[in-house]
């Protein structure tokens, strides 16, 4: 494929995503000449620590970048999104992560050539980000696929890197697994709409994944300006883990049946309140509750495959 118009996007690679070290300099320099070869020039930024990518962007957009692609997992995408939001600069995403939810999501080919053929043929999607807000701190956090409020946040603080790269998306089922014999379910409260829940877990989704082919929140779409939130309330581990085990295999059918325990809501804003209740969003700890989920009303363009026409899907009988 070669296109007529000279284009340079601004990549930004994580070197240590997937398994690291020569093998992934030689994947990224392989993606820049696929890149050349469909028309498209790239200007290299390497990650070195925890927030480089927010910084790199910021940078990037600073200098007049108008098209930034990340390559790595979910987590470095994350990063970037923060100095995009209410920009005009596109994101576009060569997926090289553990789990690589939002390529996924967007039907972007999880290999080098696929994804280089997206980028050259630039088309993109508009889609509406979450915003977190840590209410004892003010720290602001934006967020592409979803926000998650207990178990998952606890698993997520503890999975080591070590075995995050060996294992890949195995590590979170490996940490959780060993997580659950001591875990303890532990209450907050969700207001949304003015009505107050009891929960143990909250999902804010975004996007109808939640990892790998799993879908806690299923008719969550990257495009529509709400969320899908999915509430577990149970103090017991045993049930608890049934349940959990439910809404991923199946989530909630189309006519909106589900688990007792469960429910589904949509909403423009969600807060939760407790006390030591970790969250995480887009699969990265950051911070504990009272916080504020709301959608930003600004979209970010994603170069993305063209969607086409989306399934009507209604949510009758949720509440």
């Amino acid at each position: 494929m070669s296109t007529t118009n000279k284009r340079t996007v601004v990549l930004i690679a994580n070197p240590h995503a997937g398994r690291g070290g020569e093998r992934r300099a030689r994947e990224i320099e392989r993606f820049r000449s696929l890149l050349r070869k469909r028309g498209v020039e790239s200007e290299l930024a390497l990650t070195r620590a925890p927030e480089d990518a927010t910084r790199l962007a910021r940078e990037a957009v600073a200098a007049g970048a108008r098209e930034i692609v990340v390559s790595g997992g979910d987590g470095t995408i994350n990063e970037a999104l923060q100095s995009l939001v209410g920009t005009k600069a596109r994101l576009g995403v060569f997926p090289s992560g553990t789990a690589n939810v939002l390529a996924r999501e967007l039907k972007i080919p999880l290999d080098a050539e696929g994804a280089a053929d997206v980028v050259a043929r630039g088309s993109a999607r508009k889609v509406f980000a979450g915003l977190a807000s840590d209410e004892r701190t003010g720290a602001r956090r934006y967020f592409a696929l979803m926000a998650g409020v207990g178990l998952d946040a606890s698993i997520v603080n503890r999975v080591r890197p070590r075995l995050k790269r060996r294992v890949g998306e195995a590590a979170f089922w490996v940490s959780g697994l060993s997580h659950l014999a001591n875990w303890e379910p532990v209450p907050f409260d969700v207001e949304i709409g003015g009505e107050a829940h009891r929960a143990t877990f909250a999902a804010v989704g975004k996007a109808s994944r939640y990892g790998g082919d799993l879908s806690i929140t299923p008719r969550a779409r990257l495009d529509a300006p709400e969320f899908e939130v999915c509430l577990i309330d149970s103090e017991s581990r045993l049930r608890y883990l049934r349940l959990l085990a439910s809404v991923m295999r199946r989530g909630a059918s189309d006519e909106g049946e589900t688990a007792p325990g469960v429910r589904y809501l949509r909403a423009t804003r969600v807060r939760a309140a407790g006390e030591g209740v970790l969250v995480q969003a887009d699969g990265e700890l950051i911070g504990t509750l009272p916080m504020t989920f709301e959608i930003v009303a600004e979209p970010v363009e994603l170069i993305a495959p063209a969607e086409g026409r989306p399934r009507k899907i209604g949510y009758q009988n949720l509440r």
